[in-house]
This record gives structure tokens, C-alpha cells and sequence, in this order.
């Protein structure tokens, strides 16, 4: 393989190829595959290229063509093909070699074989997705029951907010015209709701007399998420049961 430092290629195969025709279809070679000269492409896609060319080693680590460049972007349709699976071959070398199933893997077969180089995630999806397209492209036989993985997913649900501090009960502030010491009460157009309690004294929630579907709607969703983290801090607090304690 590869020195590992080094990726395999994420960006879109299309991208790829369109570089390459592009460096084909010029007279001249330029002296730099640099950002300069991928102005035109985002910082994203700069990157991936660059990275991509030195891991075929058609450039090197300043970004100065390669023989095996020069020698490819001049090279006639029939010669560039063979140059081109002869580069894809040993690029994947572990893969291409013949010691691995290419034409009868399957897509975890193949994600464990990538995994190898230290790559994960979406990462892990374009590099296999670039590899089956420029293997097919080469000319290897690529077993059909191989594909790139499902990328993971960002964030499609949002996250639950983190309590990082055990929730205690907050005192509410005291009513000047109440005797000190005691609570403030509940606003006139506050509604209480008892919360039956099997066993022992009903508790209560107060809550605004009038509110939006939606408000209900957040309403109902953070009482559960506060209560649910309120009981298992106070059981952390708590501790597990002493067996002691089950003893007849």
C-alpha cells in the first residue's frame, strides 16, 4: 500500500477525470499542480485534487509533475489507458494484486479493506466510491455486489441539549407579601396540574393558563427530557441498592 500518511482519493471520480483531460488537452505541462492553478475549483476540491495526484504519484510533495505525469498526459488514448490501470494497480496495491476478491466482494469486504488506511466516515464512502469508478474505468474486473457504503449522517436528528450539572430544584423567589420564609405563589393565570403519585403525595406543575399548540408541544418535550435526567441523577446520587437492604 501506499504510505498511509497519505489518503486514497475522496474527491468525485468526474473531478478527477475532468483534471486530467484538462492537463491532456494543454501543450504545455504546468510547473505546479497548485492551488493557483485549481483556482478556478473550490478549497475543498483544491485539496482533495491535490492530494489525489500525489497519491498516484503523478506529482510530488512540492507539486511539481512526475515523469509518470509528463509521460501520461502525452501519451496516445490506447497507451494512457494502459498507463492508467498500471497506475490505479499500484496505487491499491493490496487490493489489486490478486491477494483480495475484487470481483467478488462485498461492500463490507471492501470498507474493512479501506479501513486499513486509517479512514472513516464520509472519508471512507468517496474514496471507496472514486476507487469502483476508476478500477471499472482501468478495467478490473469489480464484483457487483461491492458499493460504497452509506455516508453517515450529519445531524439529521437534532441532538439532545447535554446536562453537564445534576438538576436540583429551584427555590421560588419570596413573596414580599408573604411571610418570610414562604414561597411565592403561583400567578393568577397560572394553571396547576397535579401529577399523580402512586404511593405517596401528588406533585403538581404550573404552567401558563394559555399557550400556543406549539408552546404545548415544546412544553411536553422538555418536561419529559428534564424529568427523565432529573431521576437519574438523583439514582446516581443514590447509588445502586444495598443487597443488605433485600435481606428477610
Amino acid at each position: 500500500m501506499n504510505d498511509k500518511t497519505i489518503k486514497p482519493p475522496y474527491p468525485t471520480y468526474k473531478t478527477f477525470v475532468g483534471l486530467i483531460d484538462e492537463l491532456r488537452s494543454h501543450e504545455v505541462v504546468p510547473e505546479a499542480i497548485d492551488r493557483s492553478y485549481l483556482s478556478k475549483r473550490s478549497g475543498t476540491e483544491q485539496s482533495a485534487l491535490i492530494a489525489a495526484m500525489k497519491w498516484f504519484k503523478l506529482i510530488d510533495e512540492c507539486g511539481a509533475p512526475t515523469r509518470l505525469l509528463r509521460d501520461f498526459v502525452v501519451a496516445d488514448d490506447e497507451k494512457a489507458k494502459s498507463m492508467f490501470k498500471a497506475i490505479i494497480e499500484a496505487s491499491y496495491g493490496s487490493i489489486t494484486d490478486g491477494t483480495f476478491a475484487l470481483g467478488s466482494a462485498t461492500t463490507n469486504m471492501l470498507a474493512d479493506k479501506f479501513r486499513e488506511y486509517d479512514i472513516s466516515g464520509s472519508t471512507l464512502t468517496k474514496a471507496i466510491s472514486f476507487f469502483l469508478s476508476a478500477a471499472k474505468d482501468a478495467g478490473f474486473k469489480v464484483s457487483p455486489h461491492a458499493k460504497a457504503p452509506p455516508a453517515p449522517s450529519n445531524g439529521g436528528a437534532k441532538r439532545k441539549p447535554k446536562i453537564t450539572a445534576p438538576l436540583t430544584p429551584l427555590p421560588l423567589p419570596p413573596d414580599p407579601g408573604a411571610p418570610e420564609g414562604k414561597p411565592k405563589a403561583p400567578r393568577d393565570e397560572m394553571v396547576a396540574i397535579p401529577i399523580p403519585i402512586f404511593g405517596d403525595q401528588d406533585g403538581v406543575i404550573y404552567l401558563p393558563g394559555q399557550m400556543t399548540a406549539k408552546q404545548w408541544e415544546n412544553v411536553i418535550k422538555m418536561t419529559e427530557f428534564i424529568l427523565k435526567n432529573y431521576r437519574d441523577t438523583m439514582a446516581e446520587e443514590v447509588g445502586p441498592p444495598n443487597d443488605e437492604d433485600n435481606d428477610v
